[in-house]
């Protein structure tokens, strides 16, 4: 994109960013640092930034954390917000262009690539190994917030080259190459279900377990297995067939404090919060403190990748609960505590939470003030993020949460449109 095209925030994030003399790791360090994330992936937001100077991607989660690095108003450095459709627009059409070419680009370049690696016939070692085990953290730290249909190719094109390596490797280096498979499959499945296509995501939670048990690893076996049963609360699955996937998590696991068996703990309590058992989804939260308060340190420090498990997931757990048992005292105190521990850039599930605070405004009584701020939170997102699918379940369920005689009113119905326009 030429200087001339580029919007003006892109423009003016470059040159604050010169002026410094910051390279882009450090803006990205700057980043983090503003958005108070003590450790984050600093290449993969260094990317990012490369984006966002290049017009080519609007940081919308990152807008705070840059007015804060600069030390200037949001306002000043980005504009406000609709006030001119036409500008917001154009650069929507740039920006949808622009990252269509390169993904077409890339495509188009890939079977060179691929036919190198198959002429060069170099044994599979350590280092694929090593490399491989990159790749899978890189893309753990941006599945959830990057954009899904980009990583979606992108997840596909890797698997089936890590397909092939693995077909070629022997002895640990297979070994540790299938584990990585059983990571990038279940990305891809999260990433499918952020798309809306739960049937599809289905599948590749199958190919993770089956690659997962394969390792003999029952920690990655739970893994998998746990984050399947808490992504099956925002597919086609029924809260009994998640609790049926949380215990197998929960067993597999074999009583180690693990990501994998607190997310079957923790998608336990949310699939019996939703079918309406309170007591049993009150004592089943008191299961995943317990687990929580005794996982390793460096998941509970996690707060960028998939594979972590900090008090941003607990209070978002503990938001669910009392959202539907109607508690608002309590599920009002859990939501503010999950705001504060997400990072700024975890749009994705910071919405979620704001779908909950609607949906327990509604259950407790306040349908149209609920409603009312729904619609407020999903006006500020970009169509796109509009159209996630864990947000789009996560606004369905909470409008579910009004009472019945009460479900046409004007305010429901206007969050009902909302949300259907932006659906995929």
């Amino acid at each position: 994109m030429a200087d001339e095209d580029r919007p003006d925030w892109a423009q003016k994030i470059r040159s604050e960013r010169e002026a410094r003399k910051w390279s882009k790791a450090e803006m990205a360090r700057q980043l983090f640092k503003a958005a108070g994330i003590p450790q984050g992936n600093v290449r993969s937001l260094a990317r990012q930034v490369a984006w966002h100077e290049a017009g080519t991607h609007r940081p919308t989660d990152w807008a705070a954390a840059y007015a804060v690095a600069f030390n200037m108003p949001e306002t000043v450095l980005f504009g406000g917000r609709g006030t001119d459709n036409d500008d917001v627009e154009r650069r929507t059409f740039l920006t949808l262009a622009t990252a269509a070419t390169a993904a077409s680009l890339a495509r188009d370049i890939e079977p060179l690539r691929t036919a190198f690696e198959s002429a060069a016939a170099v044994a599979v070692g350590r280092r694929d190994a090593d490399t491989w085990e990159r790749v899978a953290w890189e893309y753990a730290g941006e599945v959830g917030w990057a954009p899904a249909e980009l990583l979606q190719r992108e997840l596909a094109t890797d698997f089936g080259e890590l397909t092939r390596l693995i077909g070629e490797a022997a002895g640990t280096a297979r070994l540790r190459l299938v584990h990585v498979a059983a990571q990038l499959a279940a990305l891809t499945a999260i990433t499918l279900t952020n798309l809306g296509e739960p049937r599809g995501a289905r599948r590749w939670w199958r190919t993770a377990g089956r690659a997962a048990d394969e390792t003999g690893d029952h920690s990655t076996a739970a893994l998998v297995r746990g984050r399947s049963a808490v992504f099956a609360l925002y597919g086609a699955a029924s809260p009994l067939s998640v609790l049926n996937m949380a215990d197998e998590a929960i067993e597999v696991g074999q009583g180690t404090p693990c990501t994998g068996v607190v997310s079957g703990h923790a998608a336990r309590a949310q699939a019996l919060a939703e079918l309406g058992r309170h007591r049993e989804a009150s004592e089943a939260l008191d299961d995943v403190r317990n687990v929580y308060d005794r996982l390793p340190e460096f998941v509970r420090a996690d707060r960028t990748t998939q594979w972590g498990w900090s008090d941003q997931r607990f209070w978002y757990v503990a938001s669910t609960v009392h959202t539907h048992a109607g508690s608002l005292d309590d599920a009002l105190n859990a939501q503010d505590k999950a705001l504060a521990a997400y990072p700024t850039r975890n749009w994705q599930a910071r919405t979620q939470v704001e779908m909950h605070r609607a949906g327990v405004l509604m259950r407790a009584g306040d349908v149209d003030e609920g409603a009312r701020h729904m619609v407020r939170v999903l006006e500020r997102l970009p169509a796109e993020q509009r159209a996630d699918g864990l947000l789009q379940q996560s606004a369905m369920t909470s409008l579910r949460l009004a009472p019945t005689e009460q479900t046409q009113r004007r305010t429901i119905r206007e969050a009902r449109e909302l949300l259907a326009s932006n659906g995929r």
